[in-house]
């Protein structure tokens, strides 16, 4: 949702099981992805500091705030040549090409690896040289970028970040574009009233996908990265992501009523044989409220409509439209809620802390298997509309940043559901580790001041725990502690809070 930042690396950044079996054609299979079950890892995105001492606090914080990943974005405009033709005997597959300047690049990957994390590279905005003609008053960098261009970037930087060129560490993940169901990254979104970006954006995507394989099988392409919002008008800026991500999987929907409960819901089905290449498919799902919060209008898609995405990504597995050789998963690359202080517009600093934590149970149950937080820190509040970062900025630089509350639930997530069944109360626990790897929990209640054992449970090889338990009597709040008493989750209430009014995306409507 954010727009670009030239000349600095800003952003970014799942274990769904999926059976490879061969037909006898020889194409592969490819198993849906499930909801509720394997890994919930997380992520942060990397915002370019001033000095690299604050950026390797940047990302030593970002691996103690329980994240395997960082996700850093590398500008293909900043990092190639400029001018509106390439320069006589450059070489745009060859990563040592004098013409490349990857130096920003290769000093951000290197620390990122330092300090433990997995690099999380998207590729975005063309050079110039590399659009199409009649740009006009379209954003530079966005107007119908060279799929065979962008091809062979993507093999220059797979073979830079290989794990064998130079001293440089290998790069696994690869996300191609960011957002491009907008105008702000992807031009154009219509042509003579038809959906243009869609194709386009599978083209593109088709073509960095085979680069990227063809310098190492186990890279990992991810597809998609769609905002949450567009409109319906035939001149749009900006494609619905439901919409958007039908027609790049080449799949349709339909509306079906129930004639007595008149409840709506959606089928899918395969609209026509064309193929995209990915192994992950990804979406940004801000909301304008909680964690179950759904879009006002179909097409949209928030928090509470990531079932809609997941039947759209199934029906194209089913289909035989999504061609990968691993396994497939579904990612939330970025999300976020701006919390109050600072921004008098945010989520009250109480309420993001539980929504957070409930927030990744959601995405979980949802079948998401990674999400990715942006940002770690807040950007300033007068001239910045981000200010959702785990840690709130303080005066002197990041060495003066206080953590948020919302940073344990982030690290150390847990939520205490009630349900009822059968006039019998009970309470849904879940959780993860805060290194998402097995180990003993203690479920606590509160009692006056003191925390008392209720249960003891053990965590799963991604660090999940989940168990419903009858409604322990006078119990107000829950929360979850490791057994060695090294860390605990934040306190999760029984008592979920009134509805709250709608909040805008990074506080600004």
């Amino acid at each position: 949702m954010r727009q670009l930042i030239r000349g600095s690396f800003v952003l970014l950044a799942a274990m769904v099981v999926v059976v490879v079996a061969t037909s006898a054609s020889g194409a592969q299979k490819v198993a849906v992805v499930k909801t509720a079950s394997g890994a919930m890892e997380t992520g942060v995105g990397f915002q370019g500091l001033s000095s690299d001492a604050d950026n390797t606090t940047q990302l030593e914080r970002i691996r103690a705030a329980g994240a395997k990943y960082v996700e850093i974005r590398v500008y293909w405009s900043s990092v190639a040549p400029s001018g509106s033709a390439m320069p006589t005997g450059f070489q745009p597959d060859n990563p040592a090409d004098p013409n490349y300047n990857w130096s920003g690049c290769d000093k951000v990957i290197k620390a990122a690896t330092a300090a433990g994390l997995t690099p999380l590279v998207t590729i975005s905005s063309a050079p110039l040289w590399a659009e199409g003609s009649g740009r006009g008053s379209a954003a530079s960098g966005t107007y119908k970028p060279s799929a065979s261009a962008l091809a062979k970037f993507a093999t220059a930087a797979a073979t830079r970040y290989s794990g064998s060129f130079e001293d440089l560490p290998r790069v696994q993940y690869w996300a191609i574009w960011n957002e491009p169901n907008l105008s702000s990254f992807l031009n154009p979104q219509m042509a003579n009233r038809k959906a243009f970006a869609p194709s386009w954006y599978r083209s593109m995507l088709n073509a960095a996908a085979d680069a990227l394989h063809a310098v190492n099988t186990t890279n990992v392409v991810i597809g998609g990265e769609t905002a949450p919002f567009g409109v319906v008008n035939a001149s749009r800026g900006a494609t619905m992501p439901l919409v958007f991500m039908e027609k790049v999987l080449c799949v349709s929907e339909k509306k079906v009523r129930n004639a007595k409960t008149k409840k709506v819901t959606y089928t899918y089905k395969s609209a026509c044989k064309t193929k995209t290449k990915f192994d992950i498919w990804s979406h940004h799902p801000y909301t304008e409220g909680g964690p179950t919060t759904k879009a006002k209008i179909h097409g949209n898609v928030s928090l509470g409509n990531m079932d809609e995405i997941r039947a759209v990504l199934n029906k194209a597995i089913k289909a035989n439209h999504v061609v990968s050789a691993q396994k497939v998963r579904l990612w939330v690359t970025e999300f976020s809620w701006d919390s109050k202080p600072p921004d008098p517009n945010g989520v009250p600093v109480s309420l993001e802390t539980r929504w957070v934590a409930q927030a990744l149970y959601q995405m979980w149950s949802s079948g998401v298997s990674l999400v990715n937080w942006f940002i770690l820190r807040d950007q300033p509040l007068a001239t910045s509309p981000w200010q959702s970062g785990l840690y709130f900025a303080g005066s002197d630089g990041i060495s003066s940043d206080s953590a948020k509350p919302v940073l344990r639930a982030f690290r150390f997530p847990f939520v205490a559901l009630p349900r009822t069944s059968k006039k019998k109360s009970s309470v849904l626990l879940w959780g993860r580790t805060p290194t998402s790897s097995a180990g003993s929990v203690l479920i606590e209640r509160k009692s006056g001041s003191k925390w008392k054992h209720v249960k003891t449970l053990n965590a799963n090889s991604y660090g999940i725990f989940k168990v419903s338990i009858p409604k322990p009597a006078n119990t107000l709040y829950l929360r979850a502690r490791l057994s060695d008493g090294s860390d605990q989750s934040a306190e999760f209430s029984l008592i979920a809070p009134k509805r709250s009014r709608a909040y805008c995306v990074f506080g600004v409507c």
